[in-house]
């Protein structure tokens, strides 16, 4: 089966020079020649590759980069222009905040030379995992969690405080070697194996906490969960049993639920937290302010938390709006009474600003990476508070 590529350039030369490379190289190649082509038609985009042109009418690839992370898209992306190095090496920078898979950078006057060298390390990489595949990892448990520390932003002697991890799922895959949740939770999410892989990982939490807690380490665990969790028959007796199981202490335990999810029956899901709420669980909103049902959730649902998409907070030290865009969030969070917390933390100046804004909490490569449980236990033993 053919791999498939995607050009998005409105230069018909680029088009059919990118199309011959690519297949070539063994592509089934589709090209697009607009932002508006690609929202029309965006199974388009169900690609492993694209190569995107840095300027492209009105919109910039910015645009375009923002647009494919919120699709959460996988394909491995390749800037090509004739533009500078500085102003392509933004854009890179710009998609790997997002975590988007960024290639790098090649001048259209190269690409006849220069696609070969991308294309290589491309067509050795393994094939995709498949949802079986991804049921035997459930079952045989090669799946693991990395840890991103949370910190306090709250001025103060607590400032910079270790109190929190995100809990972020990983696969040990034997061929393929660790694998990131946007390699297979789209599988899961098209394969009803999301249950199970929720199931799983919120056990391998509360394992995890119980370790921690006989070290003597009092560290709230954040868990993402998906709206299929929530809607799932007998979820509440299934978690009452793993929490007894592991002596589960649930009031340092967040559900995140993210604001995309899609929670279709808002009064059986707000039932379910709260029943959850009631059990000493607290609730976060992740991702707000990226979807279109975010004031309805946060009025609906029994949420303790809010987490600032790091879409904003990663602008907020040179974009004005989305600075406004940040404090308003935190404004409305302090007004509700909740937790505030900033996703995407990079930079020192990124951590002023929200510590004047006066966000509670922060997470991000500028504090630390996910990291897996012993180098989180190292991290955390040689940590000293201090902003990034």
């Amino acid at each position: 089966m053919l791999s498939g590529a995607l050009i998005i350039d409105d230069d018909c030369s680029v088009q059919l020079l990118g199309r011959m490379l690519l297949r070539q190289h063994g592509y089934q190649v589709e090209t697009a020649s607009s932002f508006g082509e690609l929202v029309r038609q965006p199974d388009l985009l169900n690609v492993e590759l694209i190569l995107l042109d840095l300027g492209l009418g009105e919109f910039t690839s910015l645009d375009i980069l923002e647009y494919l992370y919120d699709l959460r898209l996988n394909a491995s992306i390749l800037l090509i222009s004739n533009y500078t190095e500085e102003t392509a090496a933004h854009a890179l920078a710009a998609g790997e905040a997002k975590g988007l898979k960024m290639l790098g950078f090649l001048s259209k006057s190269k690409l006849l030379t220069g696609l070969t060298t991308f294309l290589g390390p491309l067509k050795k990489a393994p094939k995709a995992p498949t949802s079986v595949e991804l049921a035997k990892a459930i079952r045989e448990q090669q799946l693991f969690l990395a840890f991103q520390p949370q910190i306090s932003l709250q001025q103060g002697t607590q400032q910079g405080q270790v109190i929190g991890v995100e809990a972020l799922v990983r696969w040990q895959d034997p061929q393929r070697g660790v694998l990131y949740p946007d390699s297979f939770i789209p599988l899961a999410e098209q394969n009803d194996l999301m249950l199970p892989l929720t199931w799983y990982v919120i056990e391998l939490a509360m394992k995890q906490q119980a370790q921690w807690l006989s070290q003597g380490w009092d560290l709230d665990v954040s868990i993402n969960i998906p709206a299929a969790f929530i809607q799932a028959e007998g979820v509440l007796d299934a978690f009452d049993q793993l929490t007894q199981a592991h002596h589960a202490v649930l009031s340092k335990i967040t559900l995140e639920l993210t604001e995309t999810a899609g929670v279709e029956c808002l009064g059986y899901a707000s039932y379910v937290l709260k029943a959850l709420r009631q059990r000493g669980c607290k609730l976060a909103l992740d991702d707000f302010g990226t979807g279109h049902s975010s004031l309805t959730q946060l009025y609906r649902l029994p949420f303790s938390e809010l987490k600032i998409d790091r879409s904003f907070v990663s602008l907020i030290d040179q974009d004005k709006e989305a600075l406004v865009i940040t404090e308003s969030i935190v404004d409305l969070g302090k007004r509700l009474g909740l937790t505030v917390v900033a996703e995407g933390i990079e930079t020192s100046a990124q951590f002023t600003r929200l510590v004047e804004a006066g966000c509670t909490v922060g997470q991000g490569y500028g504090i630390a990476h996910p990291l897996t449980t012993d180098a989180f236990n190292t991290w955390l033993r040689e940590y000293s508070p201090s902003a990034p």
